[in-house]
């Protein structure tokens, strides 16, 4: 994590990139969702990254988000960091905050206990390091998955998805919540009209699944910790909380105050005000109307009743950073189903989704078992889901 304004500096230490996936690894075991290498973002400058930002979600009510910042190094620095993390997680308001550091000594840890910060140092990373569990992973690393982003950007002679994975991932810094996920859902749209426009199988087809799932996976998160300020109450109360938010981002009364102001100032300045004023106010009620946010928001607040959005949350994550990227089909029910609402919210069919990407099976003579069209894909009867069978049992949302 860089301290300083304006460009950062880019991190070459191969140490200190396997030991953010170290402990990434082990935030993730131990049920937290995840995301690194999170770019703090003002008035479209890069201000500076966080290593790990970690949101827990402990019960229906209790809902938490961790900034780490991470130095392996012979130089940790570790009291300047402390300092820094800290007042980090003031400035955007996130519940904690916490160091990993190279770092061990003793009166370190007992300032950061002090002041409330988690502290992980040379120790605690040598008993992380010795286990075989965290060493061992069957994910991509941020690298890796990088590098298969730019690979298809270099392909293209553009940076689109880079530029639209990067501005996902750092809407959680600052905004996490209502904002965060429509930023997120409208990557997914992103991704998945892109997926549709490439050849199936194709190595863009597989980075826009796992973009895809990864921006779905995000939304759902910010859903979830969104959902948290009306956890108790009615299921139609909870559901409006989450259709305003889905039409009208973070502020749904401020923005419907806004546009009161705006009707009233028409109505009092402009020529024919009276009228124009209710042109205006009809366009906006027509447009609200056909932004189908009813069918996210009614899958994102029944599954929030429990932990089931969270879970979808990890789940697409996962999804999204396996080293064989899963088939939309092998992906958990609560995952499945959450993207399913996404898919149908943004305009694209789940079955043509679905049939984009394939994981290739070895076959007994050795060969790769994979469809070469789309049309092919969907004449596979056993091998994708219908939007209608998914997430549901008797017609009922599961």
């Amino acid at each position: 994590m860089s301290g300083k304004a304006g460009a950062p500096q880019k991190k070459t230490g191969k140490k200190g990139f396997e030991t953010e996936e170290l402990l990434r690894s082990y935030f993730l075991g131990a049920g937290f969702f995840v995301v690194r290498g999170v770019k703090l973002r003002h008035g479209g400058d890069e201000l500076t990254d966080i290593d790990l930002w970690v949101y827990e979600r402990s019960a229906t009510l209790a809902r938490r988000r961790i900034i780490i910042d991470i130095k392996d190094n012979g130089h940790p620095k570790a009291a300047e960091r402390l300092f820094f993390v800290k007042g980090l997680a003031d400035l955007i308001q996130v519940e904690a905050a916490g160091v990993a550091t190279s770092d061990s000594r003793r009166p370190l840890r007992e300032l950061a206990r002090k002041h409330n910060v988690l502290w992980i140092d040379n120790g605690d990373l040598q008993r992380l390091k010795s286990s075989h569990r965290l060493t061992i992973s069957c994910r991509l690393s941020n690298e890796q998955l990088d590098e298969k982003i730019e690979a298809i950007d270099e392909a293209r002679s553009s940076k689109k998805l880079r530029d639209a994975f990067v501005t996902i991932k750092s809407s959680v810094a600052d905004r996490f919540g209502p904002s965060c996920a429509n930023t997120a859902v409208e990557g997914a749209q992103f991704f998945a009209k892109a997926a549709l426009q490439v050849h199936p199988n194709a190595d863009s087809a597989e980075v826009l699944t796992r973009l895809t799932y990864f921006s779905a996976a995000i939304s759902a998160a910010a859903l979830d910790f969104a959902s948290g300020e009306s956890a108790l109450r009615p299921l139609q109360e909870r559901l409006n909380a989450l259709t305003d938010a889905i039409r009208f981002g973070d502020d749904p009364k401020g923005t419907a105050e806004k546009l009161r102001w705006t009707e009233a100032a028409i109505r009092e300045f402009a020529p024919n005000g009276i009228g124009l004023a209710e042109v205006v106010k009809q366009g906006f009620a027509d447009a609200l109307r056909r932004v189908p946010a009813e069918g996210l928001a009614e899958v994102a607040a029944k599954m929030a009743n429990s932990d089931r959005l969270f879970n979808a949350a990890r789940d697409l994550e996962e999804a999204a950073y396996q080293i064989e990227c899963p088939h939309f089909d092998s992906l958990s029910l609560d995952a499945k189903t959450y993207l399913g609402a996404v898919l149908d919210f943004v305009g694209v069919e789940r079955v043509v989704f679905s049939a984009i990407w394939r994981p290739k099976i070895a076959t007994a003579d050795g060969g790769d078992n994979v469809a070469s069209t789309v049309d092919e894909l969907m004449s596979d009867e056993n091998g994708v889901a219908k939007s209608s069978d998914i997430g549901t049992e008797d017609g009922k949302l599961l």
